[in-house]
């Protein structure tokens, strides 16, 4: 998985600034790839599975995912992990 720093702006249209997230991309047969990542949010965020979201990448790549699963840990109450996949190209 590469790192990036991101730009995410959320379905409510609350963003998130500068966020280091976690991504790996997949390239596959006609041009297309599939992509997905992780990132830590505040647990006050209220980041909720299923929602949409517009990455901005520290390298100039935007893209459109989904959030597939929110893992929040009882030892680390601040923070919750977020997964997400993305939904079309990343360009």
């Amino acid at each position: 998985m590469l790192s990036y720093l991101a730009h995410i702006e959320r379905s409510n249209r609350k963003a998130l600034d500068r966020v280091e997230v976690r991504m790996s991309v997949t390239e596959l047969s006609g041009g297309r790839q599939s992509w997905s990542g992780e990132f830590v949010s505040r647990s006050a965020d209220g980041i909720l599975p299923s929602e949409r979201i517009s990455l901005t990448l520290d390298n100039g790549q935007k893209g459109v995912a989904s959030v597939s699963e929110t893992h929040f840990d009882s030892r680390t109450p601040d923070a919750t992990l977020v997964q997400f996949t993305g939904t079309g190209p990343l360009a």
